[in-house]
């Protein structure tokens, strides 16, 4: 009963919230998303100080003046985000060999969470780990070397396989009788292939530790029913990640830009599909891909003590990237890159500047058939420089707007991925399985920071 009118509630919060996340940022000014803000929610939130205005995202404080519904918002955002909050950050830093080619995140990503296996592992007396998702193997060879685990790194990627072979060649010879990667592409009907696995490389039938360290899309669903069906698999210890790329089961269009999506693995848990099929939600227009974005976004703590430069820089980017984007749209353009990156950050907060660089590195594709020639687009790059200024000119007072509208999706940041997380919960304890959630890192370093942890009796 309690999971129902959770379930209800965050379904209720995201519908009615949808102006916020349900629409791509570059879009902003073309959909008009700005004009869905409530007034009376603006008129308190533009008077904020910028450290007032960080304290209203990172610890959600309300003022008694301000409109309800506004501060019907920030409650509601606080009780559908049951993320636990973090634990202190251990302090031991990788040994040197480890070190090797990793970014500070990496290494407190894997710190952290061969912690975590180590804790849950040891009183079980469970000595042999699965890594679902294995990559070039870091954590494997970090849970031989600190615990000395045997560890079956399995990986779709074959490349990856070789390139984790040749670091252990390279870096970590000792472990090659413990640490063995294979080549195996994940699906929920694995388990066979990888107890074949395990018993060729260690001759193990008994209880293992199956783990993942951001598991992309279906993998950690994948990954959690392997563990459901696996009789050897005592522990289950999953940070997912990338809600966005779950598989997609059917699309609607609705419009030129806008469809309808419905997924494989979400909602997942008979509980919630029970709840939306018994109310009239249609999830396929509000919970899609900007929803599952939202959940893997950066977190609100991102904001505590920002600078003001460095929100201008942020809004600025933001809008002026809006500006470009409808004035495109209104000319009968596409934007098409030239370059992998639309512009540089270096080209922050002079919009001539911005402009100049976005039209060096994007191409305006005229949408109709009888499209110019390319050189006749080139030619006009004068003109389309001088019109987009004067577009900047009609929208540039938006830059506190859009900080706070970016403010505002950061607060439903966590109850979105709170709600992911719940739905994947509830599905575990439908399959018999007693499950829950962990914080591992911290959240400023690594924004996914929460694993699914799930040992059977």
């Amino acid at each position: 009963i309690i999971a129902n009118m959770y379930f209800l509630d965050a379904l209720n919060l995201f519908l009615d919230t949808q102006w916020l996340y349900n629409t791509p940022v570059t879009d902003l000014l073309t959909e008009g998303v700005l004009d869905f803000f409530p007034k009376e929610w603006l008129h308190a939130l533009q008077i904020l100080k910028n450290e007032e205005l960080n304290d209203f995202v990172v610890k959600k404080m309300t003022k008694p003046e301000w409109s309800k519904t506004l501060i019907a918002f920030v409650e509601k955002c606080k009780y559908i985000d049951q993320l636990p909050t973090m634990n202190t950050a251990l302090s031991t830093t990788l040994p040197k060999d480890f070190q090797i080619g990793l970014n500070c995140k990496k290494q407190h990503e894997i710190m952290h969470l061969a912690y975590l296996v180590h804790m849950q592992c040891a009183p079980l007396n469970i000595k042999v780990i699965i890594d679902l998702g294995a990559g070039l193997g870091y954590i494997c060879q970090l849970l031989y070397h600190l615990y000395g685990y045997k560890v079956l790194g399995l990986e779709k990627s074959q490349a990856n396989i070789d390139n984790a072979r040749k670091r252990q060649l390279k870096w970590f010879p000792d472990s090659l009788m413990h640490v063995k990667y294979n080549c195996c592409d994940l699906k929920c009907n694995s388990v066979e292939t990888i107890e074949t696995i395990l018993c060729n490389e260690f001759q193990e039938k008994s209880n293992v530790c199956l783990i993942g360290l951001h598991a992309c899309g279906d993998l950690s669903i994948y990954a959690s029913k392997i563990f459901r069906d696996m009789t050897a698999a005592r522990v289950f210890i999953m940070v997912p990640c990338c809600y966005h790329k779950l598989s997609i089961s059917k699309k609607i269009k609705i419009n030129v830009s806008t469809e309808k999506q419905y997924f494989n693995n979400f909602p997942l848990s008979n509980c919630l599909k029970t709840i939306i099929n018994n109310t009239d939600f249609d999830i396929g227009s509000f919970l899609r891909q900007p929803f599952l974005r939202l959940a893997c976004q950066e977190p609100a703590d991102r904001w505590n003590n920002m600078s003001i430069e460095t929100h201008n820089e942020h809004s600025f980017y933001v809008l002026a990237r809006a500006v470009l984007q409808l004035y495109a749209s209104k000319n009968g353009f596409s934007l098409k890159k030239r370059k992998q990156k639309g512009t540089r950050k270096s080209q922050c907060c002079d919009f001539k500047a911005y402009v100049r660089d976005s039209l060096t590195r994007y191409i305006l594709q005229p949408q109709e058939k009888e499209a110019l020639k390319e050189q006749d687009v080139q030619l006009n790059l004068d003109m389309h420089e001088k019109n987009i200024i004067e577009l900047w000119g009609n929208h540039c007072d938006k830059l506190k707007i859009v900080e706070i509208y970016t403010g505002l999706q950061l607060m439903l940041q966590a109850s979105a991925e709170s709600f992911v997380l719940q739905d994947r919960l509830c599905w575990m304890e439908e399959q018999g399985l007693e499950a829950k959630i962990i914080p591992v890192m911290n959240k400023y370093l690594s924004p996914r920071a929460y694993a699914i942890v799930s040992q059977k009796k």
